[in-house]
């Protein structure tokens, strides 16, 4: 995703699936009629989203790209995870801040820094798609809009009417942060560049369509009476004439139904032949939501057979917004507020099955039975292997039967009935010893109890008694680490949280790493920035 890590925590949604009890090889190896992936691990350690596509195949949206883990037995040892080449041009470049899945169907989306004029920008880099459970691949650059020939408006047909929208001509800023599959079409939320579908996929006239939203004064927006005196779709600031409402962050398709999560709330739709009808604008300030910046949904099917919408709420400009979960029984006429850790705290993702909701947050995972009463996990720590996650924050979360996967910045973890965890991290094999991340940003990466974490990776096929000595740039030693612990059979690891010998935390600068191992030194490098 890279791009930014940060960026990345804010544009998570899930999906609602469920994965058989028994896990069986399938007859013939799926993972071989892809021509663009590798068998060598996650592409990152990055996990933003994770997604189903059948009992043995999952899918994990990273922050360099689109990564899978194939099931072939009932033990998380018992994995094989690779990546899809992110050199493929039928793939969009960079991080994946969006994954759907629908059946057969899947779409990502991509996004990468770029350099502008007013600086680093982020930039939306395309939406890829396929309809064959990514056996094969399509690719569409970002969606934008042709330089008008005069101004800086263009004439869109919706509802049988031709209504102004500002042309959204570059890629800066336009960023599909969410996407979701509804009938034949791929809608896209992204940012500046509003919210569009595309399709139908099944047809040969595919296009892109904008959508427009209610304006942020309005609370409905109906095909064919749209006051065309007075509505533009402007998604620009409103200091600059334009509606925060009209800025696509989310997106969810249930049926005939959409859900359009922006900078100023949530909007109900249901579609009405080829354009939708925007009959309810909710806001923090007209209804109970939380805050008006809906970063994600999840619909939630209960026990009782009816359905719970879930939105990831966080606050807005208004100083009475908090970061929280506002939920619906009853379609959007009602709406209830609820916090997992109990303060206002962002959520970065949400996973439902009838009877559980789970949310990973900026302080770690939760779940809850009715939504109101939360429980919160421990820190992934591997009892077996000394293996943990060096980070607070859990970023993607997905259930299936006895299994918890658990997305971080640092890696992902398998939770077995609750109690057996099992790490997954990778790396390029220590030669013969490496720190990552180098350089380490110290208030940055890896964070627990305000302490940065880096790893030290060597090569230790024997599991023998080790040390490392770190040294600053006058050669005096800063601190000794015996700390050691095995992360596979042919390496170790020590884990330094960037403090010396007496607690302080270190100065910006190069340091010496020595280790010692078998009466033989060998050295790295760290660069460390406060």
């Amino acid at each position: 995703m890279k791009c930014s890590l940060i960026i990345f925590q804010f544009f998570i949604s899930a999906l609602l699936s469920q994965i058989p009890e028994n896990f069986q090889l399938i007859t013939h190896d799926k993972l071989h009629r892809y021509d663009n992936i590798t068998e060598n691990g996650l592409n990152s350690n990055s996990i933003v989203d994770i997604r189903s596509i059948d009992e043995s195949y999952l899918l994990l949206s990273t922050s360099i790209g689109l990564s899978y883990a194939h099931i072939y037995d009932s033990h998380p040892d018992s994995i094989s995870f690779g990546s899809f080449n992110r050199d493929s041009v039928s793939l969009p470049r960079g991080g994946a801040p969006a994954l759907s899945v629908k059946e057969n169907i899947i779409a990502i989306s991509g996004l990468l820094d770029t350099t502008a004029v007013t600086g680093k920008e982020l930039m939306g880099t395309g939406i890829s798609y396929s309809i064959d459970e990514g056996e094969n691949w399509f690719y569409l650059s970002q969606p934008k809009d042709d330089i008008p020939e005069t101004g800086k408006y263009q004439t869109i047909n919706w509802g049988a009417q031709d209504i102004s929208a500002l042309a959204v001509t570059t890629e800066i800023n336009n960023i599909s942060y969410d996407l979701s599959i509804g009938g034949d079409y791929i809608y896209a939320a992204s940012w500046a560049g509003g919210l569009r579908r595309y399709g139908p996929l099944y047809s040969e006239q595919k296009t892109w369509q904008i959508i427009p939203l209610p304006v942020d004064s309005d609370s409905s927006l109906i095909c064919g009476v749209v006051n065309l005196e007075t509505y533009e779709l402007n998604p620009n600031d409103p200091v600059n004439g334009g509606n925060h409402n009209h800025k696509g962050f989310s997106v969810y398709v249930d049926d005939n139904t959409v859900w359009a999560g922006t900078a100023n709330g949530i909007n109900k739709g249901i579609i009405e032949e080829d354009c939708i009808n925007w009959e309810h604008h909710y806001t923090s300030t007209w209804n109970n939501i939380s805050g008006n910046w809906v970063i994600g949904f999840i619909n939630q099917k209960l026990e009782n057979g009816t359905d719970r919408l879930w939105a990831i709420t966080w606050a807005g400009d208004d100083s009475n917004e908090i970061h929280a979960l506002s939920y619906t029984d009853d379609g959007g006429e009602t709406w209830n507020i609820t916090s997992p850790s109990g303060e206002s705290e962002k959520v970065y993702n949400l996973y439902a099955n009838e009877n559980r909701i789970w949310a990973a947050t900026a302080s770690g995972l939760y779940v809850s039975e009715d939504g109101n009463h939360w429980e919160k996990y421990s820190r992934p720590i591997d009892v077996l292997t000394g293996e943990e996650i060096l980070s607070e924050s859990v970023l993607a979360v997905y259930s299936q039967d006895n299994w918890l996967w658990v997305g971080a910045n640092d890696g992902i973890s398998i939770i077995e009935n609750d109690t057996i965890t099992t790490i997954h991290r990778f790396w390029e094999p220590a030669n013969p010893f490496s720190a990552h991340p180098n350089p380490f940003l110290i208030n940055d990466y890896n964070q627990v109890n305000n302490d940065g974490h880096v790893r030290f990776i060597y090569s230790n096929p024997g599991n023998d008694n080790s040390s490392i000595e770190i040294f600053d740039f006058a050669m005096d030693k800063v601190i000794q680490l015996n700390n050691s612990h095995l992360v596979d059979n042919n390496e170790s690891e020590v884990i330094w949280n960037g403090r010396n010998e007496y607690g302080d935390k270190v100065a910006n600068g190069v340091y010496f790493c020595r280790l010692s191992l078998n009466g033989k030194y060998n050295w790295t490098k760290l660069a460390v920035v406060n």
